[in-house]
């Protein structure tokens, strides 16, 4: 045992290992800020991370539905810019929100479901044994919160929205039967049964059914000023169409014609009588629909910029240039409200929660912006452009940040940079949740590059940019640890890991450009990627040593290169038994690597944890690389909450280690090993944050007067947290 000292700070050193036990740790003097919402939840407010429906109230309130946020605003209502209420009781205990939501002047009516946790909740509550209700909840527009029961209304005994739930399908658990459209007046509530192929009324009222009809899987209902509906069909086929109907569900005329290639996505009818679609085609525009003299309705002057967001300069978001539109309404006053989620209403069957949430408004008439919220990030984390700390990458957002702005205004959204219309087989589409997640920003020679992880680390993307596509990152490379689950892409092997270079430049991944290395089977399942400044690409394979596969150019198209039979083997070094985590800066040849050790061993429980370890090795590329220190991390698997790591990020003098349940940042001294501190969400944040719950949610910049930035991942409540630390 010997005392060494750095920056005054007294620490012991045990075979090798700093041990965090040897000294009391103090927290940091810092300011708490964040990217990617319109709220930091200081007040209590955030903006939900996906909204699949809205429905516009008499005074302009705008409701909104979504099967998942994160910390339960599935139903929540938003006007002028501000969120006014979370209704609750649609996410956990076997409720989650839907994909269809209405109002009149007294109740709001959102479509939901309810389960039983695989059979774990039982009684009037829930439904019998591995089945599952679709059906609608109903609440005052007084207090969201509260049912409004009625007689035969059942489920949420436990909660203040007893016996106000109607159950429309009890279907197997498994089955998306989600109701997919809603609209209704003082009187009717219009329910469109997609899984039963049927228009379902209820009393407004009473809740009692009144009458249905037929129709091919419905979706979003639109009644208009003459009391008619129109529907959007075909939802479960793809095969979509508008077809209008009396109330009592007479066929009126036939399907409403639309422009080749039209998606529709929602339809509403302003107070004036134009019908509105929303196009979720390669339009991304409002559709209006007139009223002529003869009735029939004819096509008007669409709304918004033609592609959308995708529109020059592509990926540049603004006004009306709309992405992915999954809601929109008109209020009385005339203001036009739009709901987008970068991707579309959800496809059934499927558990995708969008791209990113953003709510606005317009004024009808002349377009111009009333409002706009953003809840734009979810299992998504943040990275720097090496050429400047003001450009933040996320999976699939680009912010500016203006250092010298308040908390919480920093940030400006810049780019989306997901296309799925000319990339539809961007491996991001095909993996776990379709999120691009974790990133690391490279130039290499000044050209930018992205690099993304799956969750999970199994899969690196690889994109590169060009002036032509601007914000866009086009899909040019992966590296998969193990064949990816279904039948995409074609030609990937059954058996080992296998890389994919996007050799003729077209975004696709053709089965001519798969490179396998089944020669490595199962061995590297479960790694950790890492790219370094020159753009080697490293892989701390759990058991099996550490991987680096060096750069070797550049083809035709402008995407790196690499190959198997050019990669270098290191082995696993002391005290490590299992690598979890790797950081390497090839300018000064310095390796950080986390993990366990015979002392704490792996345990699956723990799958995602970065290790209880933390070691520096120097020279660590000439064979004989030396071991400068190992820090023990905070580690307490028997705490409540558990004490356990998730995240490393190094910049400048500095490793920040994100812990995984206590939403806490442990700072120490990259040169010596030293504790230097913490840091936990302040009072701007609400003095919490949600777990880091992917491998690479954290990362760190030191800037040019000093300051270091640490952005972490808090899918909680839709954003990046980010922390401002001057030593």
């Amino acid at each position: 045992m010997k005392l060494i000292s750095r920056l005054g700070i007294a620490v012991v050193l045990i075979h090798g290992l700093i041990s965090p036990n040897t000294y009391a740790q103090s927290q940091l003097n810092y300011t708490t800020s964040w990217i990617g919402n319109s709220f930091g939840f200081g007040d209590g407010k955030w903006m939900q991370q996906d909204i699949q429906a809205i429905s516009v109230g008499a005074d302009g309130t705008v409701y909104t539905n979504a099967p998942w946020d994160e910390s339960g605003s599935e139903i929540a209502a938003y006007r002028a810019g501000d969120k006014l209420a979370v209704a609750g009781s649609t996410h956990g205990w076997g409720a989650a929100g839907g994909d269809a939501v209405a109002v009149n002047h007294t109740y709001l009516y959102a479509a939901m479901s309810i389960g039983n946790e695989s059979n774990a909740l039982v009684g009037a509550d829930y439904p019998p044994a591995n089945l599952t209700w679709y059906g609608i909840t109903r609440r005052t527009l007084a207090n969201l919160a509260v049912g409004a029961p009625f007689s035969g209304g059942i489920a949420n005994s436990a909660n203040a929205t007893k016996n106000s739930f109607v159950p429309v399908e009890t279907v197997t658990t498994g089955i998306d039967a989600s109701i997919r459209g809603l609209a209704a007046t003082d009187s009717e509530l219009y329910v469109a049964d997609t899984y039963g192929n049927r228009i379902v009324v209820y009393d407004a009222q009473s809740m009692q059914p009144l009458r249905s009809w037929s129709v091919n899987s419905p979706g979003r209902i639109a009644i208009d000023t003459d009391a008619t509906l129109w529907i959007i069909t075909g939802v479960l086929s793809g095969n979509l169409s508008i077809l209008h109907y009396a109330a009592d569900g007479s066929a009126l005329g036939g399907p409403l014609p639309l422009p080749a290639g039209t998606v529709p996505a929602d339809l509403t009818v302003t107070p004036a009588g134009q019908l509105l679609v929303a196009d979720n085609g390669p339009s991304q525009q409002i559709l209006v629909f007139n009223k002529g003299a003869d009735g029939q309705r004819q096509a008007g002057t669409a709304i918004g910029t033609r592609n959308g967001i995708f529109h020059a300069v592509r990926g540049v978001p603004g006004d009306v240039r709309f992405n992915g539109i999954t809601g929109i309404g008109v209020d009385p006053a005339g203001n036009l409200y739009v709901a987008q989620n970068g991707e579309g209403p959800r496809a059934p069957g499927s558990a995708s929660v969008g791209q990113g949430a953003v709510l606005e408004s317009y004024v009808y008439g002349s377009r111009v912006l009333n409002w706009r919220l953003y809840g734009l990030t979810f299992v998504d984390s943040a990275a720097f452009d090496p050429a400047t700390p003001a450009s933040v990458y996320t999976g699939s957002k680009r912010f500016t940040l203006d250092y010298s702005q308040p908390v919480g205004h920093e940030w400006t959204y810049a780019g989306f940079t997901l296309d799925r219309f000319d990339y539809p087989d961007d491996p991001t589409f095909h993996q776990p949740r379709g999120v691009r997640g974790e990133p690391m920003v490279r130039r290499f020679g000044g050209q930018l590059f992205l690099y993304t992880l799956d969750p999970g680390a199994h899969y690196l993307n690889v994109y590169r940019f060009d002036a032509a596509h601007g914000e866009i990152a086009i899909p040019s490379g992966l590296f998969a640890q193990n064949p990816l689950p279904g039948t995409w892409p074609a030609g990937q092997p059954s058996f080992g890991e296998w890389l994919w270079r996007d050799g003729n430049g077209n975004g696709v991944v053709d089965a001519s450009e798969i490179t396998g290395n089944p020669s490595t089977g199962s061995t590297v399942g479960n790694g950790f990627w890492w790219v370094d400044e020159p753009g080697n690409v490293w892989l701390a394979t759990p058991l099996s040593g550490i991987r680096e596969m060096p750069l070797q150019g550049f083809d035709t198209a402008g995407n790196p290169i690499y190959t198997y039979a050019s990669a270098k083997m290191f082995a696993m070094p002391a005290p490590f038994t299992r690598l979890a985590r790797l950081v390497y800066f090839a300018s000064t040849d310095t390796m950080y690597l986390s993990g366990f050790t015979s002392a704490i061993p792996w345990d699956p429980t723990h799958w995602k944890e970065a290790g209880p370890v933390l070691a520096r090795y120097d020279n660590w590329s000439s064979g004989t690389p030396t071991q400068a220190y190992a820090i023990s991390l905070p580690w307490n698997t028997q705490s409540n909450p558990q004490t356990t790591t998730v995240g490393v990020a190094v910049a400048g003098n500095y490793i920040f280690i994100a812990e995984l349940y206590t939403a806490r940042v442990d700072v120490y001294d990259a040169r010596s090993g030293a504790a230097v501190g913490y840091m936990t969400p302040g009072a701007s944040v609400g003095n919490t944050s949600g777990w880091v719950d992917v491998y690479l949610g954290i990362s760190a910049v030191q800037r040019d007067n000093g300051e270091y930035v640490v952005l972490l991942e808090d899918d909680a409540r839709a954003k990046i947290l980010m922390y401002r630390w001057t030593p």
